[in-house]
């Protein structure tokens, strides 16, 4: 049967490999280890995941999740199940933090460039975004120490620290202390999305910002839709104690019950079960021979023609071409030859990354990369002309 509605916000035009999207294929889900984690959570006719949550989020689930972060290295903060608060995924979450800890015309500070989808986020909710630079390091310190000092107080700065997306970059250890410093001098909160933060390859990232929080400035944003599957809903605020009781006891969280009760019942028993860590490990793997078959590509294709850096975990590869070219005047013929992206310009309003691209490895196959990544340096080719 066609539906009028789409099924999915998955939508990609037959014929084109769509490199743009960041998305995990379907084959990276684990079907059979959800099924069984359901069964179990649902043997004998069991109600717990039918009733009302609580406010704060399914008990067991969040000791679960507090022993696993605590047991991996690349997270490795120790802490509470009290230090967390369940949510329905990382934008759901800064939509709750947005309500609770601003008012209407606020300021944040977002990184430039930054996800594309976050500065409607904050806008939808009044508030002002600016934009801070980055350089090699992620966030530049200098751009935003110079804002500070010019009187622009923000509530919120949001940092994508691991992986960063668009452009890859993990800001160094010594960046995330000063950063953290600042937010304290300065009296604003940062808002760190951490949603890449697991899925390293090789080296471990630097520790996640609440790590360098000593006096409640951070308030980190993970989710299981990197790490498990997206429609699960199922994700994950840390910050300190005080910062957690205000989100727990909001009336929204309080009448909702927690805010993903019955998926968080399953995702806890594969939390029990090491299910998660055995997942987390194919992802890891997979991703990182994607991401080698991509970078491959590139240099056999485009060799100097572009400049970009490999990866060390994540989802995306952020791409600059030396020549003056148009990355959103290219989509249009790339498309013809079968091949898209996101033009740089879509992860900032300043309009100046014209000549920059974002590319990711996670959603198809490693022939189906490699043939993307060649149609695309041929509609580059067809641009030049």
């Amino acid at each position: 049967m066609k539906y009028e509605l789409p099924e999915l916000l998955l939508d990609i035009e037959d014929g084109v490999i769509d490199l743009g999207w960041g998305h995990p294929s379907s084959t990276l889900y684990p079907s059979a280890e959800v099924i069984n984690a359901a069964n179990i959570a649902l043997a004998g006719q069991s109600a717990t995941a039918f009733h009302y949550g609580a406010a704060q989020g399914f008990g067991p689930f969040l000791e679960s999740l507090n022993l696993f972060l605590s047991k991996e290295e690349s997270y490795g903060v120790t802490s509470s199940p009290k230090n967390l608060f369940l949510t329905a995924g990382a934008s759901q979450g800064f939509d709750m933090t947005c309500t609770l800890f601003s008012e209407p015309g606020d300021c944040v500070f977002v990184e430039e460039p930054t996800y594309f989808v976050i500065e409607k986020i904050f806008r939808e909710r009044g508030l002002d975004v600016i934009g801070v630079k980055t350089n090699s390091d992620g966030i530049c310190l200098q751009d935003l120490e110079d804002k500070l000092k010019k009187g622009i107080r923000p509530r919120f700065l949001y940092s994508i620290p691991t992986y960063q997306n668009p452009t890859g970059i993990s800001v160094p250890r010594k960046t995330r202390m000063e950063l953290v410093q600042l937010a304290e001098k300065y009296n604003f909160l940062i808002l760190a999305d951490e949603v890449y933060q697991l899925l390293n390859f090789d080296s471990l990232p630097p520790e996640p910002m609440m790590h360098f929080d000593k006096n409640n400035r951070v308030i980190s944003f993970g989710s299981f839709s990197k790490i498990l599957a997206p429609g699960m809903r199922v994700g994950w605020i840390h910050s300190s104690e005080e910062i957690i009781e205000k989100f727990a006891g909001s009336a929204y969280a309080f009448s909702g019950g927690g805010l993903n009760h019955f998926s968080s019942v399953i995702v806890n028993e594969m939390l029990k079960s090491g299910d998660i860590e055995i997942n987390l490990f194919n992802l890891r793997t997979t991703l990182k021979n994607r991401s080698d078959v991509m970078y491959d590509a590139l240099q056999n294709h485009f060799s100097s023609q572009i400049q970009f850096n490999k990866p060390e975990g994540g989802y995306y590869y952020w791409l600059k071409f030396n020549e003056t070219v148009n990355t959103e005047h290219l989509l249009p013929i790339a498309r013809k030859y079968g091949v898209a992206y996101r033009p740089g310009n879509a992860f900032s309003e300043s309009g100046n990354f014209d000549q920059y691209l974002r590319l990711t490895y996670t959603l198809y196959r490693s022939d189906e990369i490699e043939e993307g990544v060649e149609r695309l340096y041929k509609a580059y080719g067809r641009y030049l002309r």
